[in-house]
């Protein structure tokens, strides 16, 4: 039988110091998770880019990063990735979450104060697609104020509160209910000849999974953590 065996003395003597080295260790693993979070996270934007159009500025920034930190244990365990979460308002984490599980959302508070008036209770928004977009990917927080006033979703005491500035900026503008039949199916909003639709009333919102944030994750890690442990590791080694 042909058979050839590599001698490799000196990387022998390495390894078991290295293995006898835990400091070593702890710092290659460490380094190794660090690189592979940045690699994560540049990963998982590429792939929002692909799957969204156009993706906000303020869901490409609610993508979080969490290195490694402290000794072995629960600094290593939660390296990662994460979205931000807002116990009030619409978080980061709010808008990508339908997309990754698919099915309903929560109904919005915005959707709760069209609700108030008597429109859609317990149904939906969906915003119209020629209007113009805030950073968020929103209407514009004066201009669904406006709206609210108008349509009489808000008090007296927070009309006034209104800032005047805005009250003159949109003083051509108002709102209407569209109606079909008898039933509200939409909110439009007129300026001066021009009209446009602001808000599509929906009785069902249903997301269909088009985000594999989990599956695009563990297919970044299974390449570079080990590619980054070797590296470091070799590293460690070339110095002995």
């Amino acid at each position: 039988m042909l058979a050839m065996q590599i001698e490799t003395p000196d990387w022998d003597r390495k390894l078991r110091q290295l293995a006898e080295t835990p400091e070593i260790i702890r710092k290659a693993v460490t380094g190794a998770l660090s690189d592979t979070v940045d690699d994560l996270h540049t990963r998982q934007q590429l792939e929002m880019k692909q799957v969204f159009n156009n993706p906000t500025p303020y869901i490409m920034r609610g993508l979080k990063k969490r290195y490694p930190g402290g000794k072995m244990g629960q600094g290593v365990m939660k390296a990662g990735t994460y979205f931000e979460f807002f116990p009030v308002g619409k978080s980061p984490e709010d808008i990508v979450k339908p997309h990754v599980f698919g099915g309903k959302r929560q109904q919005k508070r915005s959707e709760r104060r069209i609700s108030g008036l008597g429109f859609n209770p317990g149904g939906y928004t969906i915003m119209g697609s020629e209007y113009p977009k805030n950073n968020s990917g929103d209407i514009p927080g004066a201009r669904y104020t406006q709206m609210l006033h108008q349509l009489g979703a808000l008090s007296a005491f927070a009309r006034q509160s209104m800032p005047k500035s805005k009250q003159k900026d949109r003083k051509g503008t108002s709102y209407y209910v569209i109606r079909r039949g008898d039933v509200p199916i939409a909110i439009g909003e007129r300026n001066g000849a021009s009209t446009r639709i602001m808000l599509v009333f929906a009785r069902n919102v249903n997301y269909q999974k088009r985000y594999d944030y989990f599956g695009v994750g563990e297919r970044q890690v299974a390449y570079s953590l080990p590619l980054h442990f070797n590296r470091i590791v070799n590293r460690y080694m070339s110095r002995m």
